[in-house]
C-alpha cells in the first residue's frame, strides 16, 4: 500500500466530520433514556426471576417433603402389616401342627379344639375366627361354633388356590360370611400329607375394620389415601372408602402394583377418584401383599402456595417501588443527557485537533514500519550475496572448506533472522517456535550426508523475544546444533537430536540433547587452551543475554541454557 493509501485510510477511520459529530451527540442524547429503561427492565426482570426461582425451589422442596413423608408412612404401614399378618401366619403353622395326625372325626368331635381356637380369636381384635377344612372343602372345626354345622368352602377362591397349587400362604379378597354377614378377608395355609398330598386348609378371618381404624390414625391429610392390596391389585382395605363399608368388592388397581417407581415413589392418577397423587409402595415381606400410601397433589400445591405467600407479599411492593425509582432515574438521565450534549459540543473542536495529530503520527509510524521491513529485506539479500561469494571461494579453495562451512552456517542463520523479521506482522519481536522450525530445516539440509539420517524433534512453546536478543540466542542454538551434527554422530549413520524450549516464571529454558557419542567441545575451565571458536561464541552470546549454560555428557550430550524472557535493560 502506498503512503497516500495509508493517509486516506487513517483519515477515514479517525477524523469525524462535523455532521458525524453532531449525529453522535444526538444519538447519545436519545440513547440515555433507553439505557435507563433497559436498566429498569433488567431490575424488574431480575426481581421477578428471583421470585420465580424461589417459587420453583419451594415447589421442589414441598414435593420432596411429600415424597419423603409418603415413603416414611408407607414404611410404617409395611412394618405394621408385616408384624400383624406375620404373627398370624406363624399361628396357622402351629394350628396345622395341632391337627396333624388326629384324624377328621376326632377333630370334628373335639370341643377342646374349638375352645382353643376361640381363645386365640379373642386375643387379637383384628381376628374374626379360625377355621379348619378337609381336602373336600368341608369345615371340620372353627372358633365360631361347636358343634360345627354342615358347611363347605369348596367354592371359595382361597380353597381353589390351595387345591391347585402348593403355595404355603394365601391372602383372599374381601368376602362376606356364610354364617354371619360380615366383611372379612382370609389368611390361609395349605396342609399337606407326606408326598405333598393335599390334606386341607387352615385359615383365619381378619376384619378390615381393624385396619381401617389404624389407617385413620396414620393419615397425614384427609385427602390422602392408604390401600392394602393383594399381588393382583385387588383392594382389601382402602382408606378413606367412598362406598359402603359392608361392600365386598372395593376395587382392583393393578396399575398401583406395576407402575415403576423411583426411590420407592411414583406419580399416578388413582382410578377410584381420579385424583393425581404422589404414591409410595411397599411389599409386605413373606406375604403376597402390598401397602400403598398416596398424597394428594392438590394438598402439596396448597402447602407450596402457603409457603410462597410471604415472599409474594414482599416481592410485589418491591417491584412497584422499583418502577417508581425507575421513573425518577429516567428523568435524571434526561437531564444528564442534556448536560452531556453541551459538553460534547465543547469537546468537538478538541477532538478534531487530536484526530489530525493522530493521523500524522499513524502515517509516520506506518512509514517507519515499511522502512524497517525494507532494511531487513535488504540485509537478508546482502547476506545471501555474501553467502554465495563465500561458497564460490570455498569451491576454488578446498582447503578452506571446513572453516568456510562454519561461517556459511552462521551467515545463513543471520539471514534467517532477518527473513523472519521481514515476514512477521510486527518488527519488535520474533516468534521462536516458527523460527526454530525454519532453522532446523536449514541445518538438516546443510549437514545432510549420503547414508546418514539424523532426526530432529522439537517441542517449542509459542514464545517470542525482542530483536536485541534474537541474534545471540539464534547463534547459540546454531553452534550447539552444528556441533551435534559434526561430532555427536561422526562414526554413526543415524541419530536423534531433541530441542525443547519452555517459559516458566519469567525465564526461558532451552535444552538440546542428542543420543550420539558426545561432542569434543568442553567447558573452558576444563581444558584451557583447547577452546574452539564455537565455544567462545556460545560464552559471549550467553553473557550478552544474561544467561547461564552448561553441558552434560552421559550417554550422549545435553546442552541447557537459561535466560530471562524479558530484556533486563528494558
Amino acid at each position: 500500500m502506498t503512503p497516500a493509501g495509508f493517509e486516506q485510510d487513517a483519515r477515514a477511520a479517525v477524523t469525524p466530520t462535523s455532521t458525524q459529530g453532531t449525529d453522535a451527540v444526538r444519538l447519545g442524547r436519545k440513547a440515555a433514556s433507553p439505557a435507563v429503561l433497559a436498566l429498569l427492565a433488567v431490575s424488574l426482570a431480575l426481581t421477578a426471576a428471583m421470585l420465580a426461582i424461589a417459587a420453583y425451589q419451594y415447589r421442589s422442596q414441598v414435593m420432596e417433603e411429600a415424597e419423603s413423608r409418603s415413603a416414611a408412612i408407607a414404611s410404617v404401614l409395611e412394618e405394621h402389616a408385616a408384624k400383624t399378618l406375620g404373627i398370624h401366619a406363624m399361628t396357622l403353622f402351629h394350628l396345622e401342627w395341632m391337627v396333624d395326625d388326629q384324624g377328621w372325626e376326632r377333630i370334628e368331635n373335639s370341643p377342646l379344639l374349638h375352645e382353643r381356637l376361640k381363645t386365640l380369636a379373642l386375643q387379637t381384635p383384628e381376628v374374626q375366627s379360625y377355621w379348619i377344612t378337609d381336602e373336600t372343602g368341608r369345615v371340620r372345626a372353627s372358633s365360631f361354633e361347636w358343634p360345627i354345622r354342615e358347611l363347605s368352602v369348596a367354592d371359595r377362591e382361597y380353597f381353589r388356590a390351595h387345591l391347585a397349587a402348593s403355595d404355603a400362604i394365601h391372602v383372599s379378597p374381601r368376602l362376606s360370611g356364610k354364617i354371619k354377614s360380615e366383611i372379612f378377608f382370609t389368611l390361609s395355609r395349605r396342609m399337606e400329607l407326606p408326598g405333598n398330598r393335599f390334606q386341607g386348609v387352615v385359615l383365619l378371618s381378619l376384619l378390615p375394620a381393624y385396619f381401617d381404624d389404624f389407617y385413620r390414625s396414620v393419615l397425614h391429610d384427609p385427602r390422602d389415601v392408604i390401600l392394602l392390596l393383594r399381588e393382583d391389585g385387588q383392594a382389601i382395605v382402602r382408606k378413606p372408602l367412598d362406598s359402603a363399608p359392608d361392600r365386598a368388592d372395593i376395587g382392583k388397581f393393578p396399575e398401583l402394583i406395576t407402575t415403576p417407581d423411583v426411590d420407592g415413589t411414583f406419580r399416578a392418577v388413582t382410578s377410584f377418584d381420579g385424583v393425581e397423587r404422589v404414591l409410595a409402595r411397599r411389599k409386605v415381606p413373606n406375604l403376597p401383599m402390598y401397602v400403598v400410601y398416596g398424597t394428594d397433589i392438590a394438598s402439596i400445591e396448597a402447602a407450596w402456595r402457603n409457603r410462597m405467600e410471604p415472599y409474594a407479599l414482599f416481592a410485589i411492593p418491591s417491584i412497584g417501588l422499583l418502577g417508581l425509582l425507575g421513573v425518577i432515574a429516567l428523568r435524571r438521565s434526561r437531564q444528564a443527557a442534556d448536560a452531556q450534549e453541551a459538553l460534547s459540543r465543547a469537546n468537538e473542536a478538541l477532538e478534531s485537533r487530536i484526530a489530525e495529530r493522530t493521523r500524522h503520527l499513524d502515517q509516520a509510524l506506518s512509514d517507519k514500519e515499511v522502512l524497517l521491513r525494507d532494511i531487513h529485506h535488504r540485509v537478508k539479500n546482502n547476506l545471501q550475496v555474501i553467502l554465495s561469494l563465500l561458497e564460490l571461494q570455498a569451491q576454488r579453495s578446498p582447503e578452506l572448506e571446513a572453516p568456510f562451512s562454519e561461517a556459511l552456517s552462521r551467515i545463513n542463520t543471520m539471514g534467517l533472522i532477518h527473513e523472519q523479521i521481514y515476514r512477521s506482522t510486527g518488527i519488535s519481536s520474533v516468534q521462536l517456535d516458527s523460527f526454530i522450525e525454519a532453522l532446523v530445516g536449514h541445518l538438516s539440509s546443510f549437514h545432510r550426508r549420503p547414508g546418514r539420517e539424523i532426526a530432529i524433534h522439537h517441542d517449542v512453546e509459542a514464545v517470542s523475544i525482542d530483536l536485541n536478543r534474537v541474534v545471540p540466542f539464534t547463534l547459540i542454538l546454531n553452534e550447539v546444533l552444528s556441533n551435534a551434527f559434526k561430532h555427536a554422530f561422526a562414526d554413526r549413520c543415524s541419530g536423534t537430536i531433541t530441542i525443547s524450549l519452555r517459559a516458566e516464571n519469567g525465564m526461558l529454558y532451552l535444552t538440546v540433547t542428542d543420543d550420539g557419542t558426545g561432542t569434543p567441545e568442553t567447558e573452558p575451565a576444563a581444558e584451557p587452551g583447547r577452546r574452539s571458536m564455537g565455544m567462545d561464541l556460545i560464552r559471549a552470546f550467553a553473557r550478552q543475554i544474561h544467561g547461564e549454560y552448561h553441558y552434560t555428557r552421559t550417554g550422549g550430550t545435553r546442552f541447557d541454557l537459561i535466560f530471562p524472557q524479558e530484556d533486563e535493560a528494558s
